[in-house]
Parts: structure tokens; sequence; C-alpha cells
């Protein structure tokens, strides 16, 4: 049974394709239920007699995809490898992106594509461009890469990660920074999603030799209720990642690093001593950033400063999710990331970037994931890596990998970034001017995006940007919607 936010979703994906658009793009913040909606859409589309397939990336998702399939009782098919579960006449087909692109034959008449703002050019190339007289639904949490406006062209916004919060079905959340690292001088890189973030080697380089963000050994201890709650942490590198590692684990707090290049039986144990608390702290460079599903994970350490918006929501995401037991969800912010983007429930994609690049992970993951742990040794200054030196140095269990200042993080306030809401304030007053609306349709239009009454921001006009614009024109939509009679469709 669906809740009810995901019952307006579904909705709304039938009405988009009802007005003859073929590849509608809902945004559904993290921990939204995305492939519950797809669950129930495929099996709607099976008992009418469609084939329709779920594209998934990684074969994390795909086992996470099938153990909700099975939570409803769907009866599916799964393309990944060489699977047992295969069976080409089953209706619902559940297929790795890796493994389908590869299938000369796959018939369908309807697909859905989950995180699909990563635009795996082998599924544009080989199954969107071909199929173009077939549906495809597009699921992800951040559509802000560049180009996904080429290849998908309604996005559809039917709910807000705040809304999600105020109404109960993510885990409210305390954010904790302080001060940020210095960044100048970090080399960028550019992104296949359009842009450029921090260089991961610089900047994993640039944090194991600088002096480091607060103590994240202690912070984690005092948030972590005497060791009883669980959390993941995110470094730029897997180096630093490894690092981080090892002083946990000389601080006498379990800690495991996890990445895409260990072997599957190594990772599921590693997420089975996770998931059961003998690991305390998981830790890696970005394997856990998309589509990792641990409900009981209840603290962030964000160690990963970044320019992206994708990356910063999606670790948000993380903790989001609500269980039995779990009160509240923390965010230690060690990375200075929420002083460049405010706090991540507030980030709403307004309209799809109609750019030309492409996003590629595998390709951005492999130099960043091979690289091992370099020091230089403090007898002979020779370059070594693993924990001893040829000259005889040894790394001593409690030796420290980071320098810090021993500052402890603070809890980040209502009113953090009161800057970039008086902007948003500003620009509904101007909006209202150029309509001619009610004095106080700017104020009830500010509540509608930040769930309170402006209280001690700016209200002086400001030219109106096409986000603000965006918002607007979605949250109009979505009061027509909710206001027009339901109606049914194929599936």
């Amino acid at each position: 049974m669906l809740r009810p936010h995901q019952e307006v979703a579904v909705e709304a994906l039938r009405q988009s394709l009802r007005k003859g658009k073929m590849r509608p793009l809902l945004a559904a913040p993290c921990s939204m239920g995305k492939t519950r909606i797809a669950a129930t859409i495929m099996m709607n589309a099976a008992e009418k007699g469609i084939r329709s397939v779920f594209f998934c990336d990684r074969v994390k998702l795909v086992s996470q995809t099938t153990d909700t399939f099975d939570s409803l009782g769907a009866s599916y098919s799964v393309l990944q490898g060489d699977d047992p579960r295969y069976d080409p006449s089953k209706l619902i087909q559940i297929a790795s992106i890796q493994t389908a692109v590869r299938r000369n034959h796959l018939p369908f008449g309807l697909a859905i594509v989950d995180e699909c703002h990563t635009m795996y050019k082998g599924l544009v190339d080989g199954f969107m461009k071909r199929y173009d007289n077939v549906p495809f639904i597009g699921l992800s949490a951040t559509p802000f890469s560049k180009s996904l406006g080429l290849h998908w062209d309604d996005l559809i916004v039917t709910t807000t990660t705040r809304q999600l919060l105020d109404q109960g079905w993510l885990c409210p959340t305390e954010y904790y920074v302080g001060k940020s690292i210095d960044l100048k001088g970090i080399k960028t890189k550019a992104l296949s999603t359009g842009g450029s973030d921090y260089d991961p080697e610089a900047l994993g380089k640039a944090m194991m030799d600088d002096t480091f963000n607060g103590d994240i050994v202690e912070n984690y201890r005092k948030h972590s209720n005497d060791l009883q709650r669980k959390a993941i942490a995110f470094s730029p590198s897997v180096a630093h990642s490894k690092s981080m590692v090892e002083r946990f684990n000389a601080a006498g707090i379990p800690a495991l690093h996890i990445d895409g290049y260990m072997g599957d039986e190594e990772r599921k144990y590693i997420y089975d001593d996770h998931r059961s608390g003998r690991c305390k702290v998981l830790c890696c460079s970005r394997l856990l950033g998309v589509g990792y599903d641990d409900p009981s994970v209840e603290i962030l350490i964000d160690c990963f400063p970044t320019k992206s918006p994708i990356a910063f929501v999606q670790r948000a995401g993380r903790i989001w999710r609500i269980a039995e037991g779990k009160e509240k969800a923390t965010y230690l912010d060690h990375a200075g990331n929420l002083k460049t983007f405010g706090f991540p429930e507030d980030i709403v994609p307004s309209k799809l970037d109609d750019g030309t690049q492409k996003f590629n992970e595998r390709q951005q993951l492999k130099k960043d994931e091979r690289e091992k742990i370099t020091r230089d040794c403090p007898v002979c200054s020779a370059a070594f890596q693993g924990r001893r030196c040829a000259c005889g140095y040894t790394i001593e269990s409690r030796d420290p990998v980071f320098k810090d200042d021993g500052s402890m993080l603070k809890k980040a306030g209502k009113d953090f970034k009161v800057e970039d809401k008086s902007a948003w304030m500003g620009q509904f007053v101007q909006y209202g001017k150029d309509h001619n609306y009610a004095e106080g349709w700017a104020s009830h239009k500010y509540k509608e995006k930040f769930g309170v009454w402006p209280k001690g921001v700016d209200r002086t006009p400001k030219s109106v940007t096409k986000e603000v614009r965006g918002f607007i024109t979605h949250t109009n939509i979505k009061r027509r919607m909710s206001d027009a009679k339901p109606r049914t469709y194929s599936w």
C-alpha cells in the first residue's frame, strides 16, 4: 500500500503521459520511496499485459530493488550478469544497466530508470533513442545534471524533502558545523554532469596534510550515545577514507572502509557487519552516496567538501529514512558544505538543464578508487605505502593520521543561511508586485518554501531568478493538480 505522497506521485506521472509526454522525470526526494512507486506502476502494468523494465545502476541497487519488489509480492525477473532469477517470460524485468546494454533484444512497453540523473550513455544511446515510441519514466532525488532536459521532457515535483520531514515520513535531522577547511588553491576538475568540483585526489591530499576541521573521532563519540548510533562517513578519496578508519580503530571505535573495487562477497560481509552494529562507522569515498539504504544509520560524517548539489543532497539522504527507535538523525559537517548550500531539505529542483555534457560516474570513480595511501617517512623522508617504510619505520596503531584543532562542532540553528532566505523573500515580493498580487502573497509563498512565516528576513524586492520562477510555477501546477478530479490510466 502506498503512502499518500507516493499515490500523488503515481497520479502525476499518469497525467504527464496522458498529456503526451514520453519522458517524464519524477523528482523524488531521498527516501521518498521511489522504488515502491516504480513497483506499483510496474505491477499495475503487468495486470494490463504490459511488459516493463526497471533499469538500475550497480549490483547493490539491484539487490535493494528486488528486496522492495519482494516485500510487495511482485513476480519479476532479474537481468544481472548470470543471476539465476532471469526469466524472459516475466512481464516485470529488473535490469542492471551494464547487463542490459549488452543485450541486442530486450522488448518492453514501459521503462523506469532509477537515479536517472547519471545519464548512463549506454542507456541513452542503446534504449532511449531507439525506443522513441515507448514511455520512459525517470526517477531522481537530484535532477541537476547537465543534459537532462535533452532526454526528459517533463519535470514533476509533487513534494519536497521539507514537506516529508514535516509530515513525519522522514527523520528529523540536527546539523552540526564548525569552521571550514581552507580550500584556497585546491584545483578543480570538470564534471561530466556540468560545472566543476574539487579534484578528489588534490582534495584528499590537502585534507590529510592540513589541520582538520575539528576532531572527527570525538565529535562522533559525543553524538553516538556511547557508540550506540551507527554512522557512515564520506571522504574525498579512498586514501583519506582508509586513514579515517585507522583513526577510529585506534580510538577503540570499530570502523571499516568499503569501495566499489572490492569483491561482492567482501562488500557483503562489510555491509552485514555495519548493519548488525559490529561496525560502528562505515567509511567510503563515494560508493554509499547513491541508493544506499540502511534506515538504522543515524549519523552522517561529511568530510568531503563539494560544489555539487547532487553529491550534497544524496549524502544527506542516507540518514533521512525512518526506523523503529530512531528519533533523530545527525549530520556532522567537517567539510563546510552546509555553509555552501544551506540545509539540504531546502534544495528543490525547478527545471531541467538543457546542456550537452553527459554523466559518467564509472570513469570518475576508477582513478579515485584505485589510489593508495602514500606517506612521507619521518625517519628517512622517503615516500611509502602501507604501515612500514623500507628503512624499518613502522606506523604504530595509535599514530595520528590527521592533525586537528580539537574543536567540537556546533549546532546549526534554524536561521542558517539567512541571506539565502532573504534572497527568496525579496524575489517573492518582486514577483508579487509584477503580477499585482495581494501584499500577503509573498509571505504565503515564503511559508510554502521554508515551512515557516518570514521573520527577520529582508523584504527588499530583488530581481527574480529562473530558480524562483520555477519554484512558483511548479507549486502552482501542484495546486491545480490537487484540485483536478482523479482519472484512470492503462496502468
